[in-house]
């Protein structure tokens, strides 16, 4: 690792001399490192550090049936990126059944005794770099990691091809933007990515998402005039609503919109200036 980027790394272990072994190397080798040996603490760290590697102890599922349920859970999480690589380890040799096992639960692999500390951190730096580069390009990317909708450069890109396909079928195009009633400054990270998950499933497949700001949300409807973009707000935060409820949360949206009729040229249409009439209208 070079000193510009110290990847942070979460070491869950119940093994309090193994978790300062693997701090002390992981330490030295250009890493940052949170390490907790309780279980109910381990996807509090990982939704609010989000780390680019995980060290997972099988042994604390050892409560429960199944030793591989909170190694699903952290793939299950949308706080994980699927590129985040989530290393097991167990006590005594790893079976054939059991790296099977962890495979089928979203592990990159499992490691049992003895364990060559060596190899296993030479193992997660190829992992952790390949992590980083997909952060990398998603970050240079359309699309906002956390959400699945598309980012600022992506809302941009996708309203220009819906512009262009209005002025070819000769049809109105919307767009709508929506903020939290209180502007979103008191969301916690973990709020702002939920409520961007209950927004990508509000939308139409013909609608396009974005997520310009960690609180708020753009989306170009094609075909929908003044009065269809009323509508959209109106269907977009009825589906908020509920799955936020559901989520055992409360959220009250306001929106802004704007549309523009059926063009006759392309010039005559330009989703930043339709996008920058819906921020006026929302202020």
């Amino acid at each position: 690792m070079t000193a510009a980027v110290q990847p942070l790394v979460l070491v869950a272990n119940g093994d309090k001399w193994l978790t300062e072994s693997l701090e002390s190397v992981l330490t030295q080798g250009g890493y940052q490192v949170v390490a907790t040996a309780r279980r109910q603490q381990v996807l509090e760290h990982v939704r609010s550090q989000r780390p680019d590697g995980i060290l997972l102890d099988l042994g604390l599922d050892r409560r429960t049936s199944d030793s591989f349920a909170l190694c699903r859970a952290l793939r299950a999480d949308p706080s994980v990126s699927r590129a985040t690589p989530i290393v097991l380890l167990t006590a005594g040799p790893a079976l054939r059944s059991q790296q099977i096992e962890a495979l089928r639960a979203g592990a990159w692999e499992l490691r049992g005794d003895p364990l060559d500390m060596e190899e296993l951190v030479l193992r997660l730096g190829a992992y952790v770099q390949g992590k980083l580069e997909v952060d990398r390009l998603g970050a240079e990317g359309l699309v906002d990691r956390a959400s699945g909708l598309y980012n600022d450069a992506g809302i941009v890109r996708r309203g220009a091809e819906l512009a262009a396909l209005a002025v070819r079928q000769g049809t109105p195009l919307a767009c709508a933007v929506f903020q939290p009633a209180n502007g979103g400054e008191a969301m916690t990270p973990v709020a702002a990515d939920r409520l961007a998950q209950a927004f990508q499933r509000a939308g139409r497949i013909s609608d396009a998402l974005g997520r310009t700001a960690p609180a708020e949300f753009v989306v170009f409807a094609p075909a929908t005039d003044e009065m269809g973009a009323h509508g959209l707000v109106q269907r977009v935060t009825d589906t908020v609503a509920r799955t936020m409820g559901g989520a055992g949360g409360t959220i009250k949206l306001r929106a802004g919109i704007s549309a523009a009729p059926a063009p006759s040229a392309p010039a005559q249409l330009s989703p930043p200036e339709l996008l920058e009439d819906a921020r006026n209208a929302l202020r």
